[in-house]
């Protein structure tokens, strides 16, 4: 069974993932793979929280495939590695697997890179799939195009708090997403989601995939403690 559609990523997606720091891919996934995810995790969905947005990641596939069969498997399709290793040139760790939800009336996260959490050098990209129909009217992604060009920015908030950075001034939201559409950005281009006005929580699938020869920041060292992608599935 295969999770991808008939998506085909092309040489003009990379260059503009480069070159703006994103670029779309419609259709990525199938309905029946969005369908599974969200079955998957449909009790922290509708689990009542603070009323804001709340994620549920997974780092580790081996200890996590027993409870998330199809969240695993969809990440590890060959068809999909291969996506990912054209993206960043280079065989690929995933960094993290996250389940996003935004509550009805909730408030997604201010301006941010991901990279403003745990300091990552090389290349590395986020994937944010909608498992949901998304628009402006249930917290949309926004994005800076050229912002990861400017590199790695410091945060506004205390610690403790999510990561936030100045707002950009070309600060764009997204095209409307139907459910198994996605986009990828660079982990350093500033993206923040607004309000959800509905009455319905907004589900997104998001996940950083990084190029093996990744190194921390901190200590230099290779992310061997993050698992290869490639070849996990034979």
């Amino acid at each position: 069974m295969s999770n991808v559609t008939n998506f085909t990523l092309t040489e003009e997606m990379v260059e503009q993932f480069y070159r703006e720091g994103y670029f779309y891919a419609p259709g990525f996934i199938t309905q029946e793979t969005v369908d599974a995810i969200n079955a998957e995790n449909a009790e922290f969905a509708n689990a009542k929280g603070d009323g804001q947005w709340k994620s549920k990641g997974i780092t580790n596939i081996a200890k996590e495939q027993g409870e998330y069969p199809r969240t695993t498997e969809f990440l590890t399709e060959p068809d999909i590695v291969r996506i990912f290793e054209r993206i960043v040139g280079d065989q690929v760790r995933l960094w993290m697997g996250m389940y996003a939800v935004v509550a009805p009336h909730g408030s997604g996260l201010e301006w941010h890179q991901d990279n403003q959490y745990t300091h990552i050098l090389g290349h590395m990209f986020n994937g944010f799939i909608a498992l949901d129909s998304i628009t402006q009217e249930n917290a949309g992604l926004w994005l800076a195009p050229g912002s990861h060009l400017k590199g790695r920015q410091p945060n506004l908030n205390a610690e403790g708090a999510h990561r936030r950075a100045a707002d950009p001034e070309n600060g764009m939201p997204c095209k409307p997403m139907l459910p198994g559409d996605a986009v990828f950005f660079h982990r350093e281009t500033l993206h923040h989601s607004k309000q959800n006005h509905t009455d319905k929580p907004r589900r997104a699938y998001a996940f950083q995939v990084a190029s093996a020869i990744c190194r921390y920041a901190q200590t230099g060292k290779l992310l061997e403690d993050r698992e290869l992608l490639s070849g996990y599935r034979k």
